[in-house]
C-alpha cells in the first residue's frame, strides 16, 4: 500500500475509551478535522511507538499488537527504524480482525542481521512465509559500511505502528481478513489482491473495503536476554489525533 496513507492515519481522529471488558465508543472524524496529536492516557491510539528493540548481545525482542476495536478490522503498518539514523530497515502490513492480537519475535540471524519471525495466523503483506524468510534490509543504510558494521545497523532501533485504515464488517475485504473458528483467515479474494496495487484515493480505498482509520491499537514489547536472565518490558506509547 502507498506510504502516504500515513497522512490519512494521523489526520483522522477517534474518541475511544476503555479496554479489558469495557465497551469502546468508536467515533471517526473525517480526514482534515484533526488539530493535534496527543499521547493517549489509556495506551490505545491511532499510532503506537516502541522506543527500542534490540538483538544485540544475546537479546531477543518480542512485540505484540492488539486491536481493541470489537467491530472493525484494521490495516496496520509496521515499520522498523535503525537506531543510528532512523533508516527504514524493515516494514510490512498486518491485517487484524476485531479483538485480534498479533505477535512476533526478533532475533539475530547467522549473518548478524536482525530478523523477524511470526507464527501468528493474521493476514500480512507480504505473506508470513516471506516475512519470516527475509532479514532486515540494508539498502537505506550508509553505503560506506560493510560486513558486520553494516549488519549492526539493523540490530537495534525503534518501531512505528500505525492504523492505515479501518476494515468495516459487512465488506468483502473484512471476510477475507477475518479469523474463522479454529482456522486461519482466508487472506485471499479480489479485494485482498487489490491491496497490492496503488490506490488513487479514498474512493478507490472505499471500493475495496477500507474506511477512515480510527483508534483502537494497543501493544507491548519485551526484551529478553536468557544468558543474563534479564527482561525489560512495557506497553507501547500510543498517540491519538484529536480535534479539541
Amino acid at each position: 500500500m502507498k506510504k502516504n496513507v500515513l497522512t490519512l492515519s494521523i489526520t483522522a481522529a477517534l474518541v475511544g475509551l476503555g479496554y479489558t471488558g469495557v465497551a469502546q465508543a468508536i467515533v471517526t472524524i473525517p480526514p482534515g478535522n484533526a488539530t493535534e496529536l496527543r499521547v493517549s492516557p489509556n495506551g490505545i491510539g491511532h499510532f503506537l511507538f516502541v522506543p527500542y528493540y534490540s538483538v544485540q548481545g544475546g537479546n531477543n525482542t518480542m512485540i505484540n499488537i492488539v486491536n481493541t476495536d470489537t467491530q472493525n478490522g484494521k490495516a496496520v503498518k509496521v515499520r522498523f527504524r535503525g537506531a543510528s539514523n532512523s533508516d527504514d530497515v524493515f516494514d510490512f502490513q498486518v491485517f487484524l480482525s476485531p479483538s485480534d492480537v498479533w505477535t512476533a519475535n526478533l532475533s539475530r540471524n547467522v549473518n548478524g542481521l536482525a530478523q523477524l519471525h511470526t507464527d501468528d495466523l493474521s493476514c500480512t503483506k507480504p505473506s508470513k512465509a516471506t516475512i519470516n524468510a527475509t532479514p532486515f534490509v540494508t539498502q537505506r543504510l550508509d553505503p560506506s559500511l560493510t560486513g558486520d558494521n553494516l549488519a549492526n545497523q539493523t540490530r537495534e532501533g525503534y518501531v512505528e505502528i500505525f492504523n492505515m485504515a479501518d476494515i468495516p464488517s459487512g465488506t468483502s475485504l473484512y471476510t477475507q481478513i477475518k479469523h474463522v473458528p479454529n482456522g486461519s483467515p482466508p487472506c485471499a479474494g479480489a479485494q485482498w489482491n487489490a491491496l497490492d496495487t496503488d490506490l488513487a484515493g479514498l474512493s478507490a480505498a472505499t471500493a475495496i473495503g477500507l474506511a477512515n482509520p480510527s483508534t483502537g491499537l494497543m501493544g507491548g514489547w519485551i526484551i529478553l536476554n536468557v544468558n543474563d536472565a534479564g527482561a525489560w518490558s512495557r506497553i507501547d506509547t500510543a498517540i491519538v489525533a484529536n480535534n479539541d
